[in-house]
């Protein structure tokens, strides 16, 4: 990200998001305490087999990829989410897909924002602040409106975009509270040391003396792991191997064929 990029989104943020979540500090407890049980117990309840819903908080949803046709792995079919939120946010929400599987946004009345994260690996942190800022914007129109997250499963890529949203409009500080808020309502998000890096990435944009990204080269001369990852003649153990890349383009990789490697 530029200087002046980081810089401009930040001004965004000032003065805007702290109001903007005011009342969900207020009723965080209450949000916390019954609210996803209510939910949850709605959405088993709603069609013959069982949404993937969870409500992180009132104004926030994420789900599990809405799939247009009967296939594996998916549990919730486009009709039956459109139907529910339809149901309960009729004109009222926006969803944010962060797979690059896409759909028909006008199954969601073209209220779509592809935002197309790569798979296995944490987004560029211009893309996550500036999909932030899409949230924050739509949630300042008007206090009805819900933001509906997914990725593939509703895991990964969702959870970073929550916690990051909750440090972004300064309901928490640091990632480890808004990461149990989210593991409190979805168990089980498995974000990495990356994804939590990248969550704290816009703590330290937005808090009181921010810190901004920089443009400057970097020299990597070396990496330490801990513990020693265990090499052996079985071939049970770890062997680590380094990607570099440029965006999502691989431009090094010390990987090899798994027989050449001794």
């Amino acid at each position: 990200m530029e200087a002046n990029s980081g810089g401009g989104l930040l001004d965004i943020v000032k003065g805007g998001a702290g109001r903007l979540f005011s009342n969900l500090k207020d009723n965080l407890k209450d949000t916390l305490k019954d609210t996803s049980s209510k939910v949850m117990h709605s959405v088993a309840s709603y069609t013959k087999g069982e949404l993937d819903i969870s409500y992180i908080t009132s104004r926030i949803i994420v789900m599990s990829y809405p799939a247009e046709a009967v296939e594996i792995g998916y549990r919730n079919h486009i009709e039956d989410v459109r139907s529910f939120l339809d149901s309960r946010h009729m004109d009222h929400y926006t969803v944010f897909n962060l797979s690059q599987k896409l759909y028909r946004s006008a199954k969601f009345h073209n209220r779509v924002s592809e935002c197309s994260w790569p798979s296995r690996q944490a987004p560029s942190l211009h893309n996550l602040f500036a999909v932030c800022k899409n949230m924050h914007n739509f949630l300042q129109q008007n206090p009805k409106n819900v933001c509906v997250i997914h990725c593939m499963d509703g895991r990964a890529p969702s959870g970073v975009l929550v916690c990051a949203m909750f440090c972004f409009c300064h309901l928490f500080n640091n990632p480890l509270p808004a990461i149990q808020l989210l593991n409190s309502k979805r168990p089980g998000s498995g974000l990495w040391p990356s994804h939590r890096r990248y969550i704290d990435y816009v703590c330290s944009m937005v808090s009181e003396k921010p810190m901004l990204p920089h443009c400057k080269a970097v020299i990597i001369k070396s990496v330490t792991m801990s513990p020693v990852p265990s090499f052996n003649k079985q071939r049970t153990g770890c062997r680590p191997f380094c990607d570099i890349l440029i965006g999502e383009t691989k431009i090094f990789s010390t990987a090899q064929e798994y027989e050449r490697m001794r």
